[in-house]
């Protein structure tokens, strides 16, 4: 029964899926073909509808997924070609490295002494950079390429900080009791101090604030005033992760 459930997938050249969103009709495609993400090419039918409230008119994404000749180095190749012809662009020297691990693509640049250009303020040329490299790969590819971009180390050392300090903001709101609150932070960085604090069992993270740039708030587990069933605060944004005596943790 297994080798007929291969040899199945093995001949199967596409599909098409059905989710709530793009990305999660791709990966019911990528695990129906057998086959890994970059071995895949898709094409959107429909993009879908949240509709009102989440409740009423709500359409579900559509795509084709289909298997593609493109390998792992290949993908690479394309990347550091990318990469390499925009920081050109900006007249900047850097080397370029790109190590697939986990089906993602992490790419490294190293410059001479302005990683801080392609940073920016915040990390936001660097978001800027990975989200047109993303766009660019997918449209020349026509397939979805998971990748991660960093310039000289920044984001690990970022991520670094911002767990250490959502560890000592944790500590102190356990001690007083009072909610504590990591500065505006970007989508990618309050996931990193929800994450942080996840599994610890007397604090919840939520996330307030407008803009892409939001504040984590830090509270401990017991403190009332945040509830996942409704009301919240003005602004207020709730994290997609598991539940704990009423609460959903985090805020993003």
């Amino acid at each position: 029964m297994h080798d007929q459930e291969v040899d199945r997938k093995q001949n199967l050249r596409e599909t098409t899926e059905e989710a709530k969103t793009v990305e999660s009709a791709i990966a019911k495609g990528v695990e129906r073909l057998g086959v890994t993400r970059d071995q895949v090419e898709y094409e959107v039918l429909e993009e879908g509808s949240q509709g009102v409230f989440g409740l009423i008119g709500t359409k579900p994404a559509k795509v084709i997924v289909r298997k593609t000749g493109v390998a792992a180095d290949e993908v690479s190749a394309k990347i550091e070609e990318l990469v390499t012809n925009l920081i050109r662009l900006t007249g900047i020297t850097a080397q370029v490295k790109i190590e697939v691990e986990d089906d993602i693509h992490r790419v490294d640049i190293e410059t001479v002494g302005v990683d801080g250009l392609l940073i920016g303020k915040k990390g936001e040329s660097l978001d800027d950079l990975g989200h047109l490299v993303r766009r660019m790969v997918g449209k020349q590819l026509k397939k979805s390429v998971r990748m991660d971009i960093d310039v000289g180390g920044y984001k690990k050392r970022r991520g670094s900080a911002l767990k250490n300090k959502a560890m000592s903001l944790a500590s102190r709101a356990k001690s007083s009791g009072k909610e504590m609150q990591m500065e505006p932070l970007s989508a990618a960085e309050r996931r990193v101090v929800h994450l942080a604090l996840a599994d610890d069992p007397q604090i919840k993270t939520f996330t307030i604030g407008e803009g892409d740039f939001k504040n984590v708030v830090v509270s401990p587990a017991s403190r009332g005033g945040h509830s996942s069933g409704g009301g919240g605060r003005q602004g207020e944004e709730r994290y997609g992760g598991e539940r704990r005596g009423g609460e959903r943790r985090g805020g993003e």
